[in-house]
């Protein structure tokens, strides 16, 4: 620790990073003022005769939606089992918050601030907004500092933030008065416990901290808000330094001969994003394992039935655990959530499994496949850019100066004297050629007939509109050429990391990110469309060959088998977890051109129930063949409900009940 003595964090960056580095059990107190999300249903300033404007109005930054169901667990990790959670919230959030948090915590109340001067209502049209809620949380061992029963009620009244304590430049609509703050402060925290505010907004919570000898992490992403903060807070800070009378530089704080005590720039050790674990003593830096403690990963690969959305009912319901297993890995996005010993992951799906083998390994030659496909779609995006003759032709069409054989015939010219251009978009793919030329002058002409008759049936599109579309052709176009690439099973036979690259791509850009494949076992998926134009893999890319993940690879064993034979090549112990995310009962049960009937649900249902000695958890869509298999004595079934954003074919209920299957 560079600086045992800290008395401040302040930290202009998103809490969403900053929360994750924060040891677990490490905070006192959690005070903290989120967005209210209101700003979409203000009327409005307040006009004032004779006086500017009264603001009724919210910061940009309260239009944002904000989702307590993404914080809930972070703020559960970090606190200490004595610590105690405040959040000020509004009528459409409480119930939110005591969803997320009542069932975590041994008491959860909420506290009245009532506003003695709050924004008048000109015309009497209804109550004045004279009261904030605070959502409060604590456990047994808490905090508390009450001295008298007065203190004790749940009810704080003072007038709003007013000048000269309120700012002007800039201009916070939601700043709380330092008062209200320390009285909280005060009762629910000790000197020296540290205080979590990760929206600190200017700083508010940060002076009542050092104003009562706190120590205090605050974090702000607006950066006109986080120096006025921070200039708040280390005026507080040397404020209280200098009513201490310290003259030892236990805080750091150097004597000059003349004046006695002076400020530098930092006066106390001001931490970065990279050392703020540096703050914490290393003893509450250990890691914890197999605990409900998100890893901050993102799933490794788009997929059909991905759990990402599903973690907030998953993680609420996990055990501890030492190792974690998952015999359906698909995209990873529960595998890359948590936090193990070790990992052992399977999955049937032979392409899947070897791109997971492709990022542990780190593998040159699948990476440098990867960067040419890239490389391959910004070089059509350019050659449309390149060529707004393109868009041109077809308002001649639109008005009738040119008929559509015409416009054919133009379509057709260009693809013939860009040749050099066009065949240097895939120049390191030297296959298929025909099919290449074959689907630019399909898709071109096709788009552009198809354009004009939607104009002639309905009306005019925007000319941006019409850019897009044709970007569109030739973007659909080298998508169905790679797709033929990848239909070629003896070439992606024949060099691994290819066929590794291109599934990525097809993954990513398939409409929907759906996989089906025909009779012939060919891949027919179509092209994702106009949305898809400027998506880009580099993103994914770097994040394949980032630290973090190749980490969790090191701790990863992988397997490509059937479920029975992970299984019994890799048993789970008592201390371990199992995660399911098995193919759904449906008519439909080709999982990534792998059959897995009812038998193969019977099997594992076989296997979990009567054979698995470690703690398991699966997450599938209920059926009555479902429900039965799993409704035995000692098995726990929660359900919520999901809504699929695609249905294809009918195969998906657009309002499916889920069960979530537990052994524990």
């Amino acid at each position: 620790m560079k600086d045992p003595n800290w008395r401040k964090c302040v930290l202009c960056a998103d809490s969403r990073d900053v929360i994750k580095r924060i040891p677990d059990n490490s905070i006192d107190f959690i005070l903290t003022d989120p967005p209210y999300n209101l700003g979409q249903h203000s009327t409005g300033n307040i006009p004032l005769p004779g006086r500017s404007a009264m603001n009724n109005d919210v910061a940009e930054w309260d239009m944002i939606d904000f989702n307590p169901e993404e914080w809930a667990d972070e703020f559960i990790r970090i606190l200490k089992p004595s610590g105690n959670l405040f959040i000020f919230t509004s009528y459409n959030q409480l119930g939110r918050w005591y969803n997320c948090l009542d069932h975590k915590f041994d008491t959860s109340n909420f506290m009245i601030w009532h506003k003695t001067n709050p924004a008048p209502k000109i015309f009497k049209a209804g109550f004045l907004n004279s009261c904030e809620m605070i959502f409060t949380c604590w456990n047994k061992k808490h905090t508390w500092n009450f001295i008298s029963q007065a203190e004790m009620h749940n009810f704080i009244e003072s007038p709003i933030c007013m000048r000269p304590e309120r700012l002007s430049n800039p201009k916070q609509p939601a700043q709380k008065p330092v008062s209200i703050l320390k009285k909280m402060v005060e009762i629910a925290s000790n000197k020296d416990d540290i205080i979590f505010d990760p929206f600190m907004g200017v700083g508010s919570t940060g002076v009542a901290a050092m104003e009562l000898g706190r120590k205090f992490i605050g974090v702000e992403l607006d950066r006109a808000y986080f120096e006025a903060g921070k200039k708040r807070i280390d005026d507080a800070l040397m404020q209280f330094t200098s009513i201490q009378n310290m003259s030892s530089k236990k805080y750091n704080i150097p004597e000059d001969e003349q004046n006695g005590m002076v400020c530098e720039d930092n006066p106390v050790y001001q931490p970065t994003l990279f050392d703020l674990d540096e703050l914490f003593p290393s003893e509450s830096k250990e890691e914890v394992i197999g605990t409900c403690v998100p890893t901050g990963l993102q799933p490794i690969i788009k997929w059909a039935g991905g759990k990402e959305k599903e973690l907030k009912f998953i993680i609420p319901n996990t055990p501890r655990f030492k190792n974690y297993y998952e015999p359906f890995v698909g995209g990873g996005s529960v595998f890359a959530a948590f936090r193990a010993e070790h990992y052992f992951i399977n999955d049937k799906s032979d392409e899947l499994i070897s791109l997971y083998r492709s990022i542990a390994t780190n593998d040159n030659a699948f990476h440098t496949w990867m960067i040419r496909i890239m490389d391959a779609w910004d070089a059509m995006l350019a050659h449309v850019k390149a060529h707004p003759e393109l868009v041109e032709w077809y308002m001649l069409l639109r008005d009738g100066e040119i008929s559509e054989e015409e416009i054919c015939t133009h379509m057709r010219a260009h693809i013939k004297d860009a040749h050099e251009s066009l065949s240097s978009v895939v120049k390191e793919f030297p296959w298929h050629d025909k099919t290449y030329w074959k689907e630019l002058d399909k898709n071109l002409t096709r788009k552009t007939l198809r354009m004009h008759k939607i104009e002639q049936e309905k009306q005019r599109m925007p000319d941006s509109d019409v850019y897009d579309n044709i970007e569109t052709s030739f973007m659909s176009a080298l998508y169905m050429f790679f797709r033929a690439l990848y239909n070629d099973k003896e070439l992606m036979a024949s060099d691994n990391a290819l066929g590794t690259a291109m599934f990525v791509f097809i993954r990513n850009y398939a409409y929907s990110g759906m996989f089906r494949y025909n009779d012939r076992g060919e891949f027919n998926v179509p092209y994702g469309g106009i949305g898809y134009n400027h998506k880009t893999m580099r993103k994914k890319h770097a994040y394949y060959m980032s630290a973090p993940l190749l980490q969790h690879f090191e701790k990863t064993t992988i397997e490509n088998l059937d479920f029975e034979e992970f299984f019994h090549k890799c048993p789970p112990t008592e201390d371990d977890f199992v995660f399911l995310d098995p193919p759904y009962d449906t008519e439909f049960s080709t999982y990534a051109q792998n059959e897995f009937g009812k038998s193969d649900q019977e099997r594992l249902a076989n296997y979990l129930i009567n054979e698995c000695r470690g703690k398991w958890m699966m997450v599938i869509k209920y059926t009555p063949f479902i429900y039965d298999l799993y409704n035995k004595e000692g098995i726990r079934i929660k359900t919520f409900d999901k809504k699929y954003l695609v249905s294809f074919m009918n195969r998906n209920d657009k309002k499916a009940e889920h069960l979530i299957i537990m052994n524990y």
